[in-house]
Order: structure tokens, then sequence, then C-alpha cells
């Protein structure tokens, strides 16, 4: 029996919340760049506050790129063991979690389940990711 050591378990782990990170991120920003009413998800440009841009369009490529996009190259130099690799997962991390302040704080969006989602991914990626660089410091 081969016993994994810890940082292929985080590795591990880094790469399952940045598939699915990725995979909904680009479901989502296609679907808000395709279909700009937002109608799609379920969305409103009614909900949206009077200073942001009539659609959903520009927000959706925002997701595309750094909650869709970004997760799975990050994942491709995570595989091929890139240096930064971990790093740049820390990164989209704060992205995440930064999103969804952008989201409550600035856009006003209520969405508790998608936002507790992301806040999730976002934590567990900017912990685990920085877990090897705060033991090193001690």
């Amino acid at each position: 029996m081969v016993i994994a050591d810890d940082d292929e378990v985080r590795k591990l782990a880094i790469v399952v919340v940045l598939v699915v990170l990725g995979a909904s991120g680009l479901l989502s920003g296609t679907a808000l760049v395709s279909d700009p009413s937002g109608a799609t998800l379920g969305l409103d440009t009614g909900m949206l506050p009077s200073w942001h841009t009539w659609d959903y369009r520009l927000s959706g490529a925002i997701v595309l790129v750094a909650l869709g996009i970004a997760p799975l190259v990050c994942v491709a130099a995570l595989v091929l063991d890139v240096p930064g690799a971990m790093a740049a997962a820390g990164v989209i991390g704060v992205c995440t979690l930064g999103w969804v302040a952008v989201q409550i704080v600035v856009l006003d969006i209520t969405a508790p389940r998608a936002q507790l989602a992301l806040t999730s991914a976002g934590a567990v990626l900017l912990a685990t990711a920085a877990g090897p660089a705060v033991a090193r410091r001690r």
C-alpha cells in the first residue's frame, strides 16, 4: 500500500477545488456572456445597481476568465509542477473571495448558496496553498 505524503494530498485537494471552480466558472461565465440578461441563470438586470452596466456581460467576462479559465490553467501548472503554481492557486483563492465581496458589497447581489460555495472554495484554496509557506516561516 502506498501512502501519499502531505504535499501530494494538499496538491490533490487544490486540484479538485480548482477543477470544480473552473468548470462552474466556465459554465456561469459563458452563460452570462452569451445571455447578458442573466435569464439563463435566473438573474434579472433589475437586480443590478443603477450605476452598473446595463447587463451581465462584463461580470460574465470576469467570471469566465478569473473563475473559469485561470483555475483550469492553474490545474495544468500544478500537474506539470510549474514553479509558482501553488502561489497562483492562492491568488485564485483571493480573487474568488474578492469576487464574493464585490457581489455582496458593490453589486448588492444576494445568492447565499453560490456565495457560500465560492467563499468555501476561496478559503480552501488560500489556506491550502498558503500552508507550506506559513510552515516554512516558523
